[in-house]
């Protein structure tokens, strides 16, 4: 069978555009979507297979560079809804993550050691040795923090980012980087003429793609992607996306991450779907579509600057989405299912 013998078409009136909070996004609800993430357990340069894929991902613990990632997000696009909290004391590293996951228990009851092995299980934090030492480990080192939290009262109507030292130094370095660089701020809030354009942040797509096999059979598979930013520019006929990149190493080397790490696929992906979603959502067609990634070291003096995405990258990111697709759907006659 050649991936040319593979027919895909989205399921009209299956497109939707919404807003979906990432504890949502990443819950069980959606654990059967594809998203492009997910494409890269299917990559055998990636050591990917079609049982990783249909698996899905496993709880991987706690990685530091995602809640740095995570935190510079939300105060640079979601500002209305979130604020840094002051320095309460949180733990580093793995054992802040215990201190959170274990902080609502704290509230409610003293702590056991039922609780502190399965935060052990989620974070990865010496899984499977957890013994009444590092038990009492935990519970002396997060103390301070917990009782510091539960005295704060945070800001009316908006989630607290608790972070500690390091941590909480590299986020708000990188935020107070990313606003202060001229060229990426007027791309986050672009200034206009006549009509004023449609700026959205942290919008989600959904939408069914149905694959038709050689010999008939139709599969349907759900499909998802959470977009940074997007602006719909009236004035110049532009759909433009923009996506947020941390890196650790200097801005320099990001061609390097935009390879690597498939982001091509990533924005073609995104910037395809949503030219699709505007013409349901906005009644819009024919816009130009551009894409850029605004990048920011987590290094200090945390660096910043734009990479423009070149319509290449956007074409070669479409084709190679729907390329696996493709792949998916075969597997998926071969007899592979959803774990």
């Amino acid at each position: 069978m050649k991936a040319e013998d593979i027919k895909l078409r989205f399921v009209p009136g299956t497109f939707k555009l919404s807003k979906i909070e990432d504890e949502v996004y990443f819950s069980k609800k959606y654990k059967n979507y594809i998203s492009n993430s997910r494409f890269g357990l299917l990559d055998p340069a990636k050591d990917g297979s079609p049982e990783k894929f249909f698996k899905g991902f496993e709880d991987q613990g706690f990685k530091e560079f995602f809640e740095l990632g995570s935190a510079v997000h939300e105060l640079c696009l979601q500002p209305e809804y979130f604020a840094m909290a002051p320095d309460l004391g949180k733990p580093s590293a793995k054992l802040g993550a215990m201190a959170d996951e274990l902080y609502t228990t704290f509230t409610e009851r003293p702590i056991m050691i039922e609780d502190i092995i399965r935060a052990s299980n989620k974070i990865d934090y010496y899984k499977g040795k957890i013994d009444d030492k590092i038990c009492s480990n935990v519970i002396q080192k997060c103390i301070p923090y917990w009782k510091n939290r539960l005295n704060y009262e945070g800001e009316e109507g908006k989630e607290m980012i608790h972070l500690g030292g390091y941590a909480r130094s590299v986020v708000l370095g990188c935020v107070d980087a990313l606003q202060n660089n001229n060229m990426i701020y007027n791309l986050l809030h672009p200034v206009y003429f006549n009509e004023q354009p449609i700026v959205e942040n942290e919008q989600a797509i959904t939408v069914d793609m149905e694959a038709t096999m050689p010999e008939g059979q139709k599969y349907v598979f759900h499909i998802k992607s959470k977009l940074d930013n997007y602006v719909i520019d009236f004035d110049t006929a532009t759909i433009t996306v923009n996506d947020i990149k941390t890196i650790g190493r200097g801005v320099e080397n990001f061609h390097d991450n935009f390879i690597n790490f498939n982001y091509y696929r990533e924005l073609g992906m995104y910037c395809g779907l949503l030219k699709l979603v505007a013409k349901e959502e906005y009644d819009i067609n024919g816009f130009d579509i551009k894409s850029n990634c605004l990048i920011v070291s987590t290094r200090q003096p945390f660096n910043t600057g734009v990479y423009h995405v070149t319509r290449e990258d956007l074409a070669k990111g479409w084709k190679e989405f729907l390329f696996y697709m493709k792949k998916v759907a075969y597997y998926y006659y071969k007899g592979y299912r959803w774990n």
